[in-house]
């Protein structure tokens, strides 16, 4: 677990380098002051909504956001994100001998995904006054996660090499070794043997809200993001705890969405 997190952190230190400079920004633009062209009406802001797709350092995904205005700058959220999660020891890997076989993952019995239900608040500091501005602000969510594994599956070669022919089977690390992989299979094997396992997620991360008007949403973020299980899950063969229940990454979202309003 410990080397884990270490991996996550000094693998990708130009995401904390991202991340550190936001928050400077944030920190210069919170001192900018309102001036709103007097001469137009007000716009306030009732509801909103964005989507978009999530990188993260330990894989990918997809995200769903619904807010409700509860006040100047103050949106209660409620969120729904997808986003892969690989293990920091995976390795691609070849067949030895044919080279046209897909590459492989030697040692991954699952591929794990997250599925995310969240409930959080976000905070505009420095909200859009005009059009082409640039609102900054800031976000936590919370809520239950739902880790689910598919196990692999890999082509397998028989009897030996030269194969005399190939079989799609679930990967067994205790009976096909490197010699008999040919390569991965496709993705939709294994679709209906996942398996879920419960648990519970903290995102917190700053927004840079830049599109050109103010009623659509281009909104860049950055921040953390904490996994946790009561027991860990499994990724890779079991061997020395090496897979885990504390999942830490770092994240970038790219969404778009709209804002409705009343004049």
């Amino acid at each position: 677990m410990r080397v884990s997190i270490l991996t996550t952190w000094f693998g990708f230190l130009p995401f904390s380098g991202l991340l550190c400079s936001m928050l400077l920004a944030a920190s210069s633009a919170w001192g900018q002051t309102r001036n709103a062209e007097e001469d137009q009406p007000e716009t306030v802001f009732t509801h909103r909504w964005e989507m978009g797709m999530t990188l993260h350092t330990r894989g990918m995904g997809a995200h769903f956001e619904r807010g409700v205005y509860r006040g100047v700058g103050k949106v209660s959220t409620w969120s729904l994100e997808v986003a892969s999660m690989k293990h920091p020891k995976e390795v691609r890997s070849f067949n030895p001998v044919y080279e046209q076989g897909k590459s492989y993952v030697f040692g991954k019995v699952n591929a794990a995904y997250m599925l995310r239900f969240g409930w959080g608040k976000r905070t505009i500091a420095t909200p859009k006054l005009r059009n082409g501005a640039v609102a900054i602000g800031w976000k936590y969510a919370f809520g239950p996660n739902l880790a689910l594994t598919k196990p692999v599956y890999l082509e397998i070669g028989y009897p030996d090499i030269p194969y005399s022919y190939v079989l799609t089977e679930r990967y067994n690390p205790e009976v096909h070794g490197t010699d008999d992989i040919y390569g991965r299979a496709g993705a939709l094997n294994g679709i209906l043997e996942l398996t879920p396992q419960p648990g519970a997620f903290f995102r917190a991360g700053i927004d840079f809200e830049y599109g050109a008007q103010r009623e659509y949403l281009r909104t860049a973020s950055v921040g953390v993001n904490l996994d946790a299980f009561f027991t860990p899950v499994e990724i890779m063969v079991e061997s020395s705890g090496q897979n885990d229940r504390l999942f830490l990454t770092l994240f970038v979202h790219w969404s778009f969405g709209r804002q409705q309003f009343k004049i």
